[in-house]
């Protein structure tokens, strides 16, 4: 998926979450991947949707110039349904592109 200045159309979604379905047997461990700009409001927003959760192991890594940020979030995950709400979630956050 890329950046979301267009959100996806629900036949994206629906392959997206095909997709995951085909790589990933569930309880796992799911990886999250998000860039954006060095904005530290939108990293706090990134981090709000997955505050309460089980134990995410989140990794906040800005690229050399300092213009990027890349969060990596490795979470346990009981299902597909709850990896597709958490990305469109982060998906109404401008600027942001989801891994």
């Amino acid at each position: 998926m890329n950046d979301n200045s267009n959100l996806p159309s629900e036949q994206e979604w629906d392959d997206f979450k095909n997709k995951i379905e085909a790589s990933q047997n569930f309880p796992s461990v799911y990886m999250f991947k998000f860039i954006l700009s060095g904005d530290n409001h939108k990293i706090a927003q990134i981090q709000a949707i997955f505050d309460g959760t089980e134990h995410p192991d989140i990794s906040i890594r800005q690229s050399s110039r300092g213009r990027y940020v890349s969060i990596t979030i490795k979470q346990m995950v009981q299902n597909v349904e709850y990896i597709m709400d958490i990305y469109k979630q982060v998906a109404k956050i401008p600027g942001v592109m989801m891994m």
